[in-house]
């Protein structure tokens, strides 16, 4: 049988010990970087584009119609008006010249 050189075998042993018992790990944050530079590569197509501007004016709409609430319910009512008043109305349509 064909012996292998000795050194060859010191070379293997070495070789056998310096095998990592856990697999490698990628570097810190490096998840991170890899997605940011994905997400630059990306062009918004047209539609995206839309969609994004859709959503920024319906929460814009939804917040004017909120403080518009907010102002309505924040208001005080005013005093009832005068019993006199339908009355007063009525003889100044039917006085007014059209």
């Amino acid at each position: 049988m064909n012996e292998l050189d000795p050194d060859l075998k010191r070379l293997l042993q070495w070789a056998r010990a310096a095998l990592p018992s856990e697999p490698e790990q990628a570097p810190f944050r490096f998840s991170t970087r890899v997605l940011a530079a994905n997400r630059q590569s990306r062009v918004p197509t047209l539609l995206q584009e839309l969609q994004r501007t859709a959503w920024g004016l319906t929460c814009l709409a939804l917040a004017t119609i909120a403080c518009g609430c907010l102002v309505l319910v924040s208001q005080r009512s005013g005093p009832a008006p005068a019993a006199e008043l339908p009355s007063a109305v009525s003889y100044l349509a039917s006085n007014l010249p059209l």
